[in-house]
């Protein structure tokens, strides 16, 4: 786990902010912008599977029970499994056209998991790939973990923000300062894994999908203005 500090002082607008401190409509002389920010790699441990069925029929009333066929057994297989999330969507049909002549029926709908136990799903995938595809593939924090890092990082990146203010307070042979404004802003980014997959025989299922969860880089942000109470 690593976490690294950050200033920048100058002119900056940021959007988005979780807190607002404003003070009276009021002229303020002697301000000066200030950022910090603090930053911490977390490790994922949420995992985020989207697969499809694909079909294609003359009728497009087959088409449609075939898609239900495969959509039917694979929710009977994922919603066995503990602790995993499935839902459904994404149902598309489309007509395949030759000449202006609508020759068949092309369709597909996804099917959405999700859980924490990585091992556990990825033999889950590994079964579903017998009728389905995956589609794509992702790692994030869950809510409750992402929720108190950023309480930490918050705590961090207002102390930073605090002694920058001094630092530049005390350059300037200021009397003290304070906070004219101030915004708080969190952002967490984890660089999108990509997977292909070929769908499976159907003799036999395809081996437990092979995952690395990573981390995530989950950053708070403090920026604001403080007014220098100058002699």
């Amino acid at each position: 786990m690593r976490m690294t500090t950050g200033v920048i002082v100058g002119v900056l607008a940021v959007s988005g902010f979780i807190v607002s401190v404003q003070a009276d409509d009021e002229l303020h002389y002697n301000q000066v912008r200030l950022q910090a920010h603090q930053t911490e790699a977390v490790s994922n441990d949420t995992m985020h599977v989207t697969l499809s069925t694909f079909g294609e029929a003359v009728d497009p009333a087959d088409l449609a029970a075939a898609i239900n066929r495969d959509m039917e057994w694979a929710l009977k297989i994922a919603k066995a499994v503990e602790d995993v999330s499935v839902s459904t969507g994404g149902y598309q049909t489309y007509p395949v056209q030759k000449n202006n002549v609508i020759k068949s029926w092309r369709g597909q709908q996804n099917l959405m998991l999700e859980g924490r136990d990585q091992e556990s799903l990825g033999e889950l995938v590994g079964k579903l790939q017998k009728n389905l595809q995956v589609k794509s593939m992702r790692f994030s924090v869950s809510e409750e973990k992402r929720q108190a890092v950023e309480n930490r990082l918050i705590t961090a990146a207002l102390n930073a923000f605090r002694e920058r203010a001094g630092i530049v307070a005390d350059n300037l042979q200021s009397k003290g300062f304070r906070i004219v404004e101030l915004n708080i802003s969190t952002t967490s980014q984890r660089p999108p894994v990509p997977y292909q997959a070929r769908m499976a025989s159907m003799e036999a299922a395809a081996p437990p999908v092979a995952t690395e969860a990573g981390e995530s880089d989950i950053r708070v942000t403090v920026n604001g203005t403080v007014e220098l109470l100058l002699p």
